[in-house]
């Protein structure tokens, strides 16, 4: 089989009523990291969590939403060969849909979340489990309908056959790195 007749078949097979869910997991998501985790200064796991890091530290122009796009999209691409064009164009979409509703909350919507939450206060354990709560809800939620949320899954299955290590650990030590380095800047 030719390969672009492969890909033509693989395309057949996209969905229409996973991008319903894949909207709705972006946006549970979104919702879950703007509304709990950031105005508590709580960081997702993975390039999520690098976004919210890289939104605390550079100037106001430099939202989530766009670091959501920049770190997320090249991973999915990179991955298309190992991951397949639907996961791929599942994922895209998710993580659009995921910093467009970052963008309408923070910055459209009448709502005050840059100093606390607007449900949970300052409580940082609120925060904490429910932005953990929602956000994982939304996450698995991409994944049971073929996408994803975050490309370090992408990245761990790409670099972790070349350094000899499971995805699980690449993606446990990405998020230690992580949190160490947020521990250290944001102190």
């Amino acid at each position: 089989m030719k390969k672009g007749n492969k890909l033509f078949e693989e395309l057949k097979n996209i969905k229409l009523s996973n991008f319903l869910f894949l909207l709705v997991a972006g946006i549970i998501n979104s919702i879950g990291v703007t509304l709990f985790l950031a105005p508590a200064s709580l960081y997702d796991s993975g390039i999520s969590g690098t976004s919210m890091l890289l939104w605390q530290l550079t100037p106001d122009q430099f939202t989530l939403s766009l670091f959501l796009v920049v770190l997320n999209i090249p991973l999915f691409l990179i991955g298309l060969k190992k991951q397949g064009i639907n996961f791929t164009i599942y994922s895209i979409f998710t993580v659009i849909i995921y910093s467009v509703s970052s963008y309408i909350i923070n910055y459209i919507l009448p709502i005050d979340n840059m100093t606390s939450s607007p449900f949970a206060g300052n409580d940082l354990l609120l925060c904490a489990i429910f932005g953990g709560l929602i956000s994982g809800i939304g996450s698995g939620l991409a994944i049971r309908h073929g996408g994803a949320m975050d490309g370090i899954e992408v990245l761990a299955v790409i670099f972790s056959k070349r350094i000899g290590i499971t995805v699980g650990t690449f993606v446990m030590a990405y998020n230690v790195i992580l949190y160490v380095c947020v521990g250290l800047i944001t102190r």
